[in-house]
């Protein structure tokens, strides 16, 4: 099992994952005043998902099935068990994003 390391010192950044031999841009968006983050899937560079909130234990994209997403599961998971919520404080900490395909 591999996870996506998220670099917040970057955010807003994108980068790029080949899935199924084909290539996806994320891009990471933090909201301060809320305190999460969310994530902008693009393929070839034309939007697909915009604003997909980022929730603890939640996969990714779920129920977009029918839009044009990778084939994996992306879910945040918290390693200590103990987080309630994503936040600042604990993504790339605690809570990683694990892609199981």
């Amino acid at each position: 099992m591999r996870f996506i390391n998220i670099d917040k010192d970057r955010i807003p950044y994108e980068f790029e994952l080949e899935i199924d031999k084909e290539i996806f841009q994320f891009e990471v968006l933090y909201n301060s005043y809320k305190d999460y983050f969310t994530i902008n899937l693009y393929k070839n560079h034309k939007p697909v998902v915009m604003g997909e909130k980022i929730v603890l234990h939640q996969p990714l994209f779920d129920g977009l099935e029918h839009l044009d997403i990778p084939n994996i599961i992306v879910i945040p998971y918290d390693t200590t068990e103990g987080a309630l919520r994503i936040g600042y404080d604990n993504l790339s900490e605690d809570v990683f994003l694990y892609v199981l395909d």
